[in-house]
C-alpha cells in the first residue's frame, strides 16, 4: 500500500513539473519560440494559397516593435521600419519566390530586464518564381528584442561581419 502511494506521489510530482514547464515557459524559451514563429511565417511552400499567404504576412507585423532597425550593409533594406512597413516588404519579398525556407540556428538569448540580445546564424533558401534559380545565403546576425506588453518583439537586426574579404 505504501509503495502505491509513493508511486502516485512521484507521478504527480513529475506531472506537475512537466505541466509547469509547458504552461509557464522560461523567457529564453519564449524568445526561441519567437524565432521559430518568424521562420514559419516567412517560409513558403510551392503552391501556397492566397489565404495562407495573407495570414502569414498579416501575422508577421505582430512580431516587431513599433520601430525595428535593420543594419545590413550593402542592402537596400537597411533602415528603421514600422510593423506595417515590414509587412509590406515581406509581401513583396515573398511574391518573388515560389519556395522560401528561413531558419535560425544556435539561438541563445542574453536577457537583461525587458531587453534581450541574440547572436544567431540565419540561413535563407529561396527558389525564384520566374527563373527557378535557387538563392542561398547564410549570415551571422545579432538580434535585439524588447518585452512589450508581456511579449518579446524584435527591435533590431544587425549583420555581424565574421570574415572580411
Amino acid at each position: 500500500m505504501k509503495i502505491k502511494i509513493i508511486i502516485v506521489v512521484v507521478l504527480l510530482a513529475v506531472g506537475a513539473v512537466i505541466a509547469s514547464l509547458y504552461l509557464f515557459p522560461s523567457e529564453k524559451a519564449k524568445i526561441k519560440k519567437q524565432f521559430d514563429y518568424l521562420s514559419s511565417l516567412v517560409s513558403k511552400e510551392k503552391g501556397e494559397s492566397a489565404i495562407v499567404m495573407g495570414y502569414r504576412v498579416t501575422a508577421i507585423g505582430g512580431l516587431f516593435a513599433e520601430k525595428c532597425s535593420f543594419e545590413f550593409p550593402q542592402n537596400e533594406m537597411e533602415g528603421e521600419y514600422s510593423p506595417e512597413e515590414i509587412t509590406a516588404h515581406t509581401t513583396r519579398g515573398r511574391a518573388m519566390f515560389a519556395k522560401i525556407n528561413l531558419k535560425f540556428y544556435d539561438i541563445n538569448p542574453e536577457i537583461q530586464n525587458d531587453d534581450a540580445v541574440v547572436d544567431t546564424t540565419v540561413r535563407f533558401y529561396g527558389e525564384a518564381i520566374h527563373s527557378n534559380k535557387a538563392h542561398e545565403e547564410t549570415r551571422e546576425i545579432q538580434c535585439k528584442l524588447k518585452k512589450i506588453d508581456g511579449k518579446w518583439k524584435f527591435s533590431n537586426f544587425k549583420v555581424v561581419e565574421v570574415l572580411k574579404k
